[in-house]
């Protein structure tokens, strides 16, 4: 993250393209879900914005989502020596990128990236600090409120050079993943569409999520969001016993199913609300769209080589990460009327 900001990964499942280094890609746990890198090219997805991917082999039900021992396969894939971090441009960052399109793909999100020929694919285009790199965008469209979204990220960029970023973010990016397979492993479809995101350029000032924001994809309207979800750095509950959710304020919506959730998970200390300025929220606070951010100090490891995931604290990602995914789940079936909240108090609401 920036100096000073705070990020977290998300579990992903990544194709490991052959081009990205010369170094042995190791080797996922065997066990069911655990990520199996594979030789791939970008995948592309045929589908119209108003139904689900179409997927040649679904990986819905390879795992479970939270399990700590799939999250730490994942992990070790996004966080390996091979990726190096993650950096934008580098072959790294293109094995990441292929990684969770192909996720996204085979958890049958729709695609929302950019347009190529007669398909639209996962990655949006850009560059950071003049190197090419890419946002990737899936989405579920609700079944009963399909023009409300919210909004799951996570930035998948690190610094690269032998950082390689565990923590910072990875944890995040495997968060988000588990967090969309969980939805979609509901028997029932959610009332509000929901859009998972994992942004490039973090790093450098945070690019995607700012790209993102003054170019969403047509699927996808800004004005639309009523609700982003940001998960940075939420592998280090045991440095100073916390977890922040920040921007959960009082009169939020999802403040109050937050404080009901965190009461199945004792070993979590969650503070609930406080405003943060850094982080991929901040675009979207700028227009107006609540959001939480699950982000956990770390006085140890932050933008050193030692964030590697040795270092994690596990147990404790493992229940963040389904903290998130339960408010994301709820927070896209409520009754509550989130547009009428977030045009009355909009991303403050104290």
């Amino acid at each position: 993250m920036l100096s000073g900001v705070t990020r977290a990964c998300a579990p992903i499942v990544l194709a490991f393209v052959t081009a990205c280094s010369s170094k042995a890609m190791p080797h996922a746990s065997p066990e069911a879900g655990a990520l199996r890198p594979v030789v791939a090219s970008p995948p592309t997805v045929a589908a119209d914005a108003g139904t689900d991917a179409a997927v040649a082999a679904s990986c819905v039900d390879d795992a479970r989502p939270f399990d700590p021992a799939t999250l730490r396969a994942n992990l070790e894939l996004l966080a390996s020596p091979a990726l190096d971090g993650r950096a934008p441009g580098t072959p790294g960052d293109v094995a990441a990128r292929t990684l969770i399109a192909e996720r996204f793909r085979c958890l049958g999100l729709v695609p929302a990236g950019d347009v190529r020929g007669d398909d639209t694919g996962y990655e949006q285009a850009f560059t950071a600090a003049g190197k090419p790199t890419a946002n990737v965008i899936g989405y579920l469209r609700g079944a009963t409120k399909p023009d409300e979204i919210i909004v799951v990220g996570a930035h998948h960029d690190h610094l690269g050079g032998g950082h390689l970023g565990a923590n910072d973010n990875a944890s995040g990016v495997a968060a988000v993943l588990a967090v969309a397979q969980s939805i979609r492993q509901r028997p029932e479809a959610p009332a509000r569409t929901i859009a998972f995101v994992t942004f490039g350029g973090e790093e450098q000032g945070l690019l995607g999520s700012l790209h993102y924001v003054a170019n969403p994809p047509a699927a996808l309207p800004l004005a639309r969001v009523v609700q982003y979800i940001n998960i940075d750095m939420i592998g280090s509950h045991a440095s100073t016993d916390a977890v922040h959710a920040f921007g959960a304020f009082a009169k939020q919506p999802a403040r109050a199913i937050l404080a009901r959730l965190d009461d199945s998970f004792p070993t979590l200390n969650v503070g609930l609300g406080g405003h943060s300025v850094r982080g991929d929220q901040v675009g979207f606070c700028r227009r107006g769209i609540p959001y939480v951010f699950f982000w956990t100090p770390d006085n140890r490891c932050y933008h050193e080589r030692c964030d590697t995931v040795d270092k994690l604290d596990l147990p404790h990602l493992a229940q963040i990460a389904e903290l998130a995914g339960g408010l994301v789940d709820e927070l896209a079936r409520t009754s509550v009327d989130l547009v009428a909240s977030k045009a009355k108090i909009g991303c403050f609401g104290r």
